[in-house]
Formats: structure tokens, sequence, C-alpha cells
């Protein structure tokens, strides 16, 4: 029997919803003093209706949205990280179980959407990206009507209008890599004019803001725009100069920290472990001790769940590029999808910051761009093989 047809919360609806979802989480981070808050505000909003809405769907006979084998390496991911509570010293047991639910949850839902409503979507998230470059705009008014322009974006203590919060510059990176790619992919397929003028225009203040940021890493995120662009070309060899240029400027970004002290167990990991932005728990011979947070995506997941984390890791997000390889797609077409991707991990590499806790800035760079690839491939030949 073939499933049943959406039915709640089409149309106009649900535009408004995803809208105003993807406006709280690309600019909940510039806006939320409290990351309880956010939290809390993203739950009722977006990840309770998405469970209900994704229950559904798989209800409804959709179950391929939940077991495609594209799927297979990120489960195991999640298994191993909830494994490695047992041996962790100091776990946070609900707070990555949280995190697990919510991924699972914007996984499936991104899938569900694109298979349904595709158009919706991408018009929704569009929105809600441009909603980001405008608080992100307010930001560097605010912040610079006090500070010189020398003084890089979050560098130092300010009192920005509206109370919004001060942060840290990593979370302000990693916050703007999605939305503004996301912005410049869809201003390129819709073309410079109208909507696609638009969009292109907040692209570049995304690339503006990140630059502010940290030169490096917003040159990074340029590069890598630029590498992107040149593959539209008929000399897509040229992309290779920009994308090296990134590589280089993503090192000369990141943090700088003693490798060896996050290889204590290197194969199975310390656990997922208490982790706040500043450190993280690590054995020194019997001693339980707190190490400077790594802020480089790797090496916190060889310390938090060693080499096997990481090839779990990394087969996650080989197995759907793989996928679309095979399937020979227009990689700009529908590029908000995987546009996405390799910024968001040269920004994970260079200011990274959790792992896997509920939703966080480091979702916009890490678990966002991943749940988009993955809906990319839920096409409806894939999800019901048999239906004409």
């Amino acid at each position: 029997m073939p499933p049943l047809p959406p039915n709640i919360m089409q149309g106009r609806w649900l535009r408004w919803w995803l809208t105003l979802s993807f406006a709280v989480m690309f600019s909940g981070v510039f806006l939320f003093s409290s990351r309880i808050g956010l939290l809390n505000v993203l739950d009722v909003l977006f990840f309770l209706p998405g469970l209900t809405l994704l229950t559904r769907a798989v209800v409804s006979g959709d179950h391929r949205l939940m077991t495609s084998p594209f799927l297979v390496p990120l489960y195991l991911l999640l298994a191993w990280a909830l494994l490695s509570l047992a041996w962790a010293e100091e776990p946070n047991s609900s707070r990555t179980v949280r995190g697990v639910v919510q991924i699972v949850v914007m996984v499936g839902l991104f899938r569900w959407l694109h298979l349904h409503f595709r158009n919706t979507f991408k018009q929704a998230m569009a929105n809600g990206a441009l909603c980001a470059v405008i608080v992100s705009s307010i930001v560097m008014v605010s912040y610079y009507t006090t500070q010189p322009f020398s003084s890089p974006l979050f560098s130092e203590p300010a009192n920005l209008i509206f109370r919004m919060p001060s942060l840290d510059p990593s979370l302000a990176l990693m916050a703007m890599v999605a939305p503004t790619f996301i912005l410049l992919a869809q201003g390129m397929e819709e073309g410079a004019s109208g909507k696609g003028a638009r969009r292109l225009v907040g692209a570049g203040v995304g690339f503006v803001f990140l630059c502010l940021a940290s030169l490096p890493l917003g040159l990074m995120c340029i590069m890598l725009a630029v590498a992107w662009l040149l593959t539209r070309s008929s000399r897509r060899w040229l992309s290779l100069i920009p994308l090296a240029a990134a590589f280089y400027l993503m090192v000369q970004g990141g943090h700088s920290v003693a490798v060896n002290n996050y290889f204590a167990h290197p194969l199975i990991g310390n656990g997922l472990n208490h982790e706040t932005l500043n450190g993280v728990l690590a054995y020194n011979g019997s001693h339980l001790q707190t190490l400077a947070h790594p802020r480089n995506i790797f090496l916190l997941l060889i310390h938090g769940l060693g080499l096997v984390g990481l090839v779990l890791f990394i087969a996650s997000w080989v197995s759907p590029l793989t996928a679309l390889l095979q399937r020979q797609i227009n990689w700009h077409d529908s590029a908000a999808y995987t546009i996405a991707v390799l910024p968001g991990l040269c920004m994970a590499y260079a200011a990274g910051a959790y792992l896997l806790v509920p939703f966080h800035a480091s979702w916009l760079s890490l678990w966002l761009p991943l749940a988009l690839l993955l809906a990319r491939l839920s096409e409806r030949p894939s999800i019901h093989p048999n239906s004409r």
C-alpha cells in the first residue's frame, strides 16, 4: 500500500512555519543570551512538530525516509557516541540523547520536505538565511559604533543594541556559514535580478561578516565560493587554485594546540564527557584534568570517540557524496543542498566547538549541511521504487 499523501500544514502555513523555524535556527545565536532559552524555543517551534510530522510520514508508509542505506554510517556514529557514555567519566547523558534525537528528526524531516515540498523548503531556507543576514547587519553596525574598525568582530566585549549577546567569535563564524552559502547558491540559481539579486546581496553581506569576525576564515569562505563558481565554467581545473588557497587559510585561521594531549585513548576515545566551550576532560595518568577545547572537529572526534568515531564520521559524509556521484547529478542544480558541505567542514576544522549536543551554532557548520546532503538523496524513485 502506498504511503498516505501529506495533507497537513500544506502551502502557506507550512512555508510560514519553516521560514520562522529557519530564521530562529540561523539567527538565534545572535538573539538569545541564554542557550537554554534558544533550545526550548526551537524544541517547541521546530523539533517537536517535526517529530510529529516525521512519525506520521513513517507510519503512513515512507519507511525509507529513515531506513535508507545512506543513513547507516550516521546511525552507527550516533550509536557509537551513545555507547561511549559507558566509559566517559562525567557524561551528560540527557544532553547527548537530546542532541541525537534532534539530529535524527532534522535529517528525517529534511528528507520528507525535499520529497514532498521541495520549493517550499528551498524558499523557507532562503528566507531564514536572509533573516540571519539582517540580524548580522544589525550586529555589525552595533559593534562598530563603539569599536574601531581595526577590531575583529566580537574580539572585544561591546554593548550591542537590543541587548544582543556578545559572542565567542567561533560561534559567530559557525553560525553564518550555511546561511551565506545557501543564499549564494539560490542567488546564482535565480539570476542577478529580483529575488536572485537580493539573495546575492545577502550572501555578500554574509561574507563581509565572516571576514570581520576572522579575516583568514572569511577569506577562506570567499575562496571556496570562488572555487565553486569556477566549476561552473569550461575551465574547471582553475578551481583548484582558490581551493588550495582556502585550505591554506583554513590552517592559518585554526587554533594551535598540543595535538598529543588529545590522543590519550586513540582507538575508542575518552567518551563524551562533560564538555564546555573552554575545555574538555581527559586523563593524565590516573588524574582527570581539563584540557583546552581543541576547536577542531577532527581532534575533538579522536579525543571523544577515538579513531572508530573518526572513521564513522568520515563515512557519514562519504556515503551520500558517493551516492550523488554515482547518480551523476548536476552539482549546480539545487546546490543549496550541497554547497555548504565543504565550507562547513573547513569551518568546523578551524573553529569547531561542540560535537554532539542539542542545537548549537556548530550545527550550521556540521549537522545542518549533512542533513541537507542526505535530503538531496530523498528522490521519489529511491523512496518509492515501485511508484509510477
